[in-house]
């Protein structure tokens, strides 16, 4: 193990997350390489709908996520943008991602300062942990989650792609969109072969906010559907 991959054994990270409109997944699963930057997607005129076209970061070719949990505060911005495509997903990926040697760490928001505070390595990612963040007025509470950054708009950028086996679960806010997710793929005669996580409070800036600054993680309840995604 390398320093990076000891330390997310030692506090328990298990994944990454990156959040998407749920209309993406058809492009994603419908391409063995999953996930490309923006970057990737404008420049071989693939289709796409950013997140965040304006990239204020300045690092475009790189895919932007979180650790553990969701940046909230931005998922909630966004959400409210788009008034026609309002569902979106939470998806789940690997954290093996956390120790490439060409990913970059940011203790904040990443567009702070126009990407300043966007780094690599070990000390970077310690980072993401410290008692304060260039983002955040309070020091980390006590009880913070172990697994998640002091900063809950802390990011990680992963080079591009980041092919569909990296993808190790989606969430979403209800079983009723969790049918609608797999009812439009299925129409498309694309398969949901990822495990669908019900996950309400991913949804809930206040709620998942308070929970990891109290040191508690969110249910997540695997959804079933008779145990059968179908075709």
């Amino acid at each position: 193990m390398n320093q990076i991959q000891q330390e997310c054994a030692a506090r328990g990270i298990t994944r990454l997350c990156h959040f998407t409109q749920s209309r993406n997944l058809s492009h994603m699963f419908d391409e063995p390489n999953g996930l490309w930057s923006t970057r990737t997607l404008r420049n071989n005129d693939m289709p796409h709908n950013p997140t965040d076209p304006d990239r204020y970061d300045g690092r475009d070719d790189l895919i932007c996520c979180s650790v553990e949990y969701p940046n909230t505060y931005y998922f909630v911005k966004v959400r409210g943008h788009d008034h026609i495509f309002k569902e979106w997903v939470v998806l789940y990926i690997d954290s093996s991602y956390l120790w490439h040697t060409d990913t970059h760490f940011c203790p904040c928001n990443a567009s702070r300062e126009r990407g300043r505070y966007i780094h690599s390595g070990i000390q970077s990612f310690q980072s993401l942990f410290g008692q304060t963040s260039p983002g955040i007025n309070f020091t980390r509470p006590p009880k913070h989650l172990s697994a998640s950054p002091t900063d809950i708009q802390a990011e990680v950028l992963v080079k591009d792609p980041m092919p569909l086996e990296s993808i190790i679960g989606i969430a979403v806010q209800n079983d009723e969109q969790a049918q609608r997710e797999i009812f439009r793929l299925n129409l498309q005669n694309i398969l949901m072969d990822k495990p669908i996580y019900v996950v309400p409070d991913l949804f809930n800036r206040s709620t998942l906010s308070r929970m990891i600054q109290r040191g508690v993680r969110v249910t997540e309840i695997l959804y079933n559907n008779g145990g059968y995604h179908g075709r």
